[in-house]
């Protein structure tokens, strides 16, 4: 069974999205930990505490429906209904 364009586009449209809803959580973590470390008085200990908090929040998220495209997929919608004639 070969795919039609649009399952191919979905798929590779979904596996977009994934990589950057991971690359949104890395960021945030790397901002956490070089904010809190080099630009507050919290210091290297606290700042890597605060950044495995929120990589744990992203990775909890990810694994609780964010990674959930929130697109509908039109392969998926009910088809209509032919008349019976």
């Amino acid at each position: 069974m070969e795919e039609t364009e649009l399952e191919v586009h979905e798929r590779t449209y979904h596996r977009f999205m994934l990589g950057v809803k991971w690359f949104a959580i890395h960021c945030a973590v790397i901002a956490v930990f070089f904010g809190m470390w080099l630009a507050s008085a919290a210091g290297f200990g606290w700042a890597l505490i605060a950044a495995v908090i929120v990589g744990a929040v992203g990775i909890w998220a990810m694994r609780h429906g964010l990674a959930h495209s929130s697109e509908g997929h039109p392969t998926d919608a009910p088809q209509p209904r032919q008349a019976h004639g």
